[in-house]
């Protein structure tokens, strides 16, 4: 099949002029791909053998933290400028620093700079990358598309106009994985969850990512399917999230345990 470019892949040439950002899918890998996955199987033992490496989130600019104690944490690769910076404060903290905070946002170092400062750089970079995803989303790239689709499901606005993309997306490679998660979050965003189940189930028969498996995880919790949910929380927990993924994850577990559903 052609492999349709990951969901944050396009170029951002107001950032960097003469390097091409690679935005690829994913916020971590894991778990092995097969052809058998079944929802039943979120209470089996996670697969240990990692997904190729080219389904690694990779990202040229990123986002640092630091503690108390002068060291640095820089972020794992991410979706958004605002995710590079939660993903490395959650790494400091992960590590056990103290006094965890950002000190650099892409290229710019922002340490001094006061919460509003921060947040301004932020959304700077966050609005050049929404305006270049939707010029080359509008040129046909895939890609771009499939990214900005993921980026309204992900915060549950524009939902239409995330369908209109993400089946563009899909007509140029319907089979591929990245694109079939970002469709089946915007139809679970949607309150589609037995479609949504279909095409998590789908995705993850292909490749079950931790992302991919919470993903499926969150459906099944809305459809009250807790102890499926459940299982699939802690599958996901097995198969190598990311720091920030993780840390949701468990947030969604300790609600489940505390006899409530953590909010999303």
């Amino acid at each position: 099949m052609n492999a349709l470019p990951d969901r944050r892949q396009f170029q951002i040439r107001s950032l960097y002029p003469a390097i091409a950002v690679a935005l690829l899918l994913g916020l971590s890998a894991c778990g092995e791909t097969g052809s058998n996955w079944e929802p039943q199987d979120m209470f089996a033992s996670p697969a240990e053998k990692p997904v190729d490496e080219r389904y690694r989130a990779m990202i040229d600019f990123k986002a640092l933290s630091r503690d108390d104690a002068g060291i640095d944490y820089a972020a794992g690769p991410s979706a958004t400028v605002l995710g590079a910076v939660e993903e490395a404060v959650a790494l400091c903290q992960e590590k056990g620093g103290q006094g965890c905070k950002a000190v650099r946002v892409g290229l710019t170092y922002v340490d001094g700079l006061d919460v509003d400062s921060i947040k301004s750089v932020m959304e700077g970079y966050q609005n050049t990358m929404l305006a270049e995803a939707m010029q080359a989303a509008n040129a046909g790239n895939a890609g771009a598309a499939n990214w900005l689709a993921f980026h309204y499901a992900t915060r549950g606005e524009n939902l239409a106009e995330a369908e209109r993309l993400i089946k563009r997306a899909l007509q140029v490679a319907p089979n591929d994985p990245g694109a079939l998660d970002t469709y089946g979050l915007v139809l679970y965003k949607q309150g589609k969850y037995q479609e949504a189940e279909d095409v998590f189930v789908t995705v993850n028969k292909a490749m079950p990512t931790a992302e991919h498996i919470a993903h499926f995880a969150d459906n099944a919790l809305a459809m009250g399917k807790t102890d499926m949910a459940r299982a699939a929380y802690q599958r996901a927990l097995a198969a190598q999230p990311s720091a920030v993924l993780s840390q949701e994850i468990q947030k969604r577990l300790l609600a489940l345990d505390l006899g409530g559903a953590a909010k999303q």
